[in-house]
């Protein structure tokens, strides 16, 4: 009866054996804690997209931030992009300034900022490039037609100039058109789009405000023929 209840004992910590051919503790692998974070561009950007619409210009927003915190977590510098999209327009990195008097040890502080500040921007006219086909694969079906069918698109492509893309995209969201001289089609669409804009259940109060003066400021420059870039 002593012998049968040691062989009934349950192994423990203490008496997990290990080694010739004896059972021991077997590793357990929790999936649980695994990184949830998207492994590819269509998951990061999952429910983000350019797109015609009374949304149309809260989306734009909204996905051209989400476009700058994609650069600066994939990008070299990426930052500098991002600064470039709020701005919608091409912002270089500020020039280091080398007083007339200065020692040598300035100097070649200076030689030095200038040798990285052309590094940098070479590197940001690099990353905007590469953000071009990124904009493209975000752009609905009826925006990428227009896009494609416009007398800018293959100098933009041989370009790969997202800055320029990016300005097309706002303009056939905010307008649904490209032309300048479309005029009466770009106020009445701009004033539409102001007119009938409403807070979304569950959007904040200073989301609503951002995208009202957002839309407000585009629909103020259309009707004094400010060309909106």
């Amino acid at each position: 009866m002593k012998k049968q209840a040691e062989d009934e004992k349950p192994q423990g910590a203490e008496g997990a054996r290990f080694g010739n051919g004896k059972q021991g503790f077997k590793k357990k692998h929790n999936n649980k804690h695994k990184s949830q974070e998207p492994n590819t561009a269509g998951e990061f950007f999952k429910g983000f997209g350019f797109s015609m619409g009374p949304h149309g210009p809260e989306m734009y927003q909204k996905t051209v931030h989400k476009v700058g915190l994609y650069a600066s977590m994939q990008f070299k510098n990426g930052s500098d992009v991002t600064i470039c999209l709020l701005e919608e327009k091409l912002v270089k990195p500020e020039v280091p300034v080398l007083e007339e008097e200065h020692t040598a040890q300035e100097k070649r502080v200076w030689e030095y900022r200038m040798n990285n500040l052309m590094k940098t921007e070479k590197q940001l006219e690099g990353n905007l490039r590469n953000l071009f086909m990124v904009l493209m694969s975000l752009c609905d079906s009826t925006i990428k037609n227009k896009i494609e069918n416009t007398s800018e698109y293959p100098k933009l492509m041989k370009r790969l100039d997202s800055l320029g893309l990016l300005t097309i995209i706002k303009k056939l969201v905010y307008t649904g058109s490209t032309n300048n001289y479309d005029v009466r089609h770009n106020k009445a669409t701009a004033l539409l789009n102001l007119m009938n804009l409403h807070q979304e259940k569950f959007q904040s109060i200073q989301d609503f405000r951002d995208q009202y003066l957002a839309m407000k400021t585009y629909s103020n420059c259309v009707l004094v023929d400010v060309k909106v870039t």
